[in-house]
């Protein structure tokens, strides 16, 4: 970027056209411009301040929507938003059908974001957050097959949300747009009675949460990951013997 002339440098001929009007999305947003939720320039706005053509802007415009940070609306223009989750999702999900990671990884990853997530949320847990995770252990306590499966992945993502960390909550949507399309099969086949194990760790997690015992909330959140291992190992290995 040049010194400030309320403009940003426009692209250099080997620079992604994107960069530019992303670039330039920052210093609105710097600005006090455009916020979370409001509307970008027009095309034609776009245009004329960075000098470069409707097909480019488009063009860059599609990335950006792409990459999950802007959303076109039909007859309304282009608006800031926070897809990243939804967009990373998909990464996961050509990564494990490319066989370039797999199920264990992905179980890996929610692993140490869960172990980082209950450190912030053992900080930063209210009354009301607290009294949400016991509802749903309760309904967890009564419930059987898809609900079971529903209601577990809503526990995990409450202490994720619990924890107030934005990139957190960003990895965890896109492990959960991963659940919902790919996963969900998994967890209905874990077995049964570790199913009870995993409640149990589920139930640890909340009572150390309660009692502000980050060890032993860190240490059920790997036992519950252990067991989730073990299963898709098993699942896998199951699948392998149908084919």
């Amino acid at each position: 970027m040049k010194e400030k002339t309320g403009r940003p440098e426009t692209a250099g001929e080997n620079q992604k056209v994107y960069f530019v009007v992303i670039e330039y999305i920052k210093e609105l947003v710097k600005e006090g411009k455009v916020e979370f939720g409001g509307r970008l320039p027009s095309e034609r706005e776009l245009m004329a301040t960075l000098g470069m053509s409707r097909n480019s802007i488009r063009e860059a415009l599609r990335t950006l929507e792409n990459m999950g940070l802007i959303e076109s609306r039909q007859g309304q223009g282009n608006f800031l938003v926070n897809h990243m989750g939804k967009s990373l999702s998909s990464v996961f999900s050509m990564l494990l059908f490319t066989r370039e990671s797999d199920y264990v990884e992905i179980s890996q990853l929610r692993r140490f974001i869960e172990i980082g997530a209950f450190l912030l949320a053992a900080r930063n847990a209210s009354s009301q957050d607290k009294e949400i995770l016991r509802n749903i252990l309760e309904q967890i306590d009564a419930a059987s097959g898809q609900e079971r499966v529903v209601l577990d992945k809503q526990f995990h993502d409450e202490l994720i949300r619990i924890s107030g960390n934005h990139l957190l909550s960003i990895l965890n949507e896109a492990l959960s747009e991963l659940f919902e399309t790919v996963i969900y099969d998994l967890a209905l086949n874990i077995a049964p009675q570790d199913w009870d194990r995993l409640n149990d760790c589920h139930k640890r997690v909340y009572q150390c949460l309660l009692d502000g015992d980050v060890q032993g909330g860190m240490k059920s959140i790997r036992d519950h990951y252990n067991i989730v291992d073990q299963d898709i190992e098993r699942w896998k290995d199951g699948k392998a013997d149908k084919t």
